[in-house]
């Protein structure tokens, strides 16, 4: 498997605070079966920023470490990108902001809100050669009271991420409810982890997977965390299938989730 998401690297932002936290984070990540890990530290301009040369110094002390003690983990670059006005000026295709010095790139939203405009915001990069991926947009308020912006987002080229603790009940029941609402109607690219250590979030994605399958199928399911994400890392187009339009989802389907919230009636 490949974890698409994952803050791996000790030192660079709220992740493992030490080589040594990073190594267990992988030993945790290699039992439940990952191969892959893509290193997305946090940036945010002004407030949490890295250069590429700083991250591929933080990749290689991890992998030199990782085959000292014999794990078979290979780490490769990425990042959480902040939305923002400084985005633009920040992401360039092959720049060391996309994953692995590719064509997509992991776009994340605040958990309350998005800004005005943000699907055009976000479109405008498809235009530049880049694709975004919106990261864990289950955990997201406004997403969860606008099910319908990411069908539309989905249809313009907008990739989707969701986490693997959503899906098992590690957030509660509202993201995990809607998170099997996107895996059903087809606005799910990926499940990761979003690790941040090997205590809190872990990096394991299999348990996810099982529960997806139930949802989508085996198939589909296995392709989010193989496939998919293998095409992300080497900048190829993904395989898609059709998102199903919200308006003809059955009406206990669509209001399953958005009555626990209190949203619907």
């Amino acid at each position: 498997m490949i974890d698409l998401h994952c803050h791996i690297l000790p030192g660079l932002d709220d992740g493992p605070e030490s080589l040594e936290a990073a190594v267990a984070m992988c030993r945790t990540a290699a039992a439940d079966g990952v191969k892959t890990i893509v290193a997305t530290p946090h940036f945010k301009p002004g407030a949490c920023e890295f250069t590429g040369p700083g991250i591929r110094e933080a990749i290689g002390r991890l992998t030199a470490e990782l085959k000292s003690r014999d794990l078979d983990i290979r780490i490769l670059p990425g990042a959480e990108v902040t939305v923002s006005p400084e985005m633009h000026s920040s992401l360039e295709p092959g720049g060391y902001l996309t994953f692995n010095s590719g064509r997509y790139f992991l776009a994340e939203f605040s958990s309350l809100s998005v800004p005005a405009r943000w699907d055009s915001y976000l479109l405008s990069f498809l235009e530049a050669g880049l694709t975004p991926i919106i990261a864990h947009p289950e955990r997201n308020s406004w997403f969860l009271n606008h099910p319908e912006a990411l069908e539309t987002a989905v249809r313009s080229g907008i990739l989707v991420q969701i986490t693997a603790m959503s899906i098992t009940g590690g957030f509660g029941p509202e993201a995990r409810d809607f998170s099997i609402h996107l895996l059903r109607n087809n606005l799910v690219h990926a499940i990761a982890s979003d690790s941040h250590s090997a205590d809190f979030r872990p990096p394991r994605l299999a348990k996810a997977v099982t529960l997806a399958a139930d949802v989508v199928g085996r198939e589909r399911a296995e392709a989010l965390v193989t496939t998919i994400p293998r095409a992300i890392i080497d900048s190829r187009p993904i395989p898609t299938m059709e998102p199903i339009a919200y308006e003809t989802q059955p009406p206990l389907q669509r209001r399953g989730w958005l009555q626990r919230l209190g949203f619907a009636h």
